[in-house]
């Protein structure tokens, strides 16, 4: 039951600052697709209790994204695939000895 209102805190507070900082309040406090991020958070935080694993949920470290530029989810989708480069390059970096 803790749990419920540490991840609706929290979600609400990222989602409202990100769209705070995107200029996307408008003079009542709502943004355009609240509704589908707040429902989106709740099933993938759903979806991650089913099968063990932590809440999935919405990180306050996207706000430096943002600051940097990135208001669309192509940012997002850049980044993942640099992460699935790493996968083969971890190999050749590990195998370099450690100075000293």
């Amino acid at each position: 039951f803790t749990f419920l209102y540490v991840d609706f805190l929290d979600t609400s507070g990222t989602l409202f600052g990100l769209a705070n900082q995107m200029d996307l309040v408008d003079e009542d406090g709502n943004f355009e697709g609240s509704t589908a991020a707040f429902s989106s958070d709740a099933l993938a935080t759903i979806f991650a209790s089913i099968f063990g694993m932590s809440p999935v949920t919405s990180y306050i470290e996207s706000a430096a994204g943002v600051e940097a530029g990135a208001r669309t989810g192509l940012s997002s989708v850049f980044v993942a695939f640099f992460f699935f480069l790493s996968i083969f390059f971890a190999p050749i970096l590990a195998s370099i000895p450690p100075s000293g």
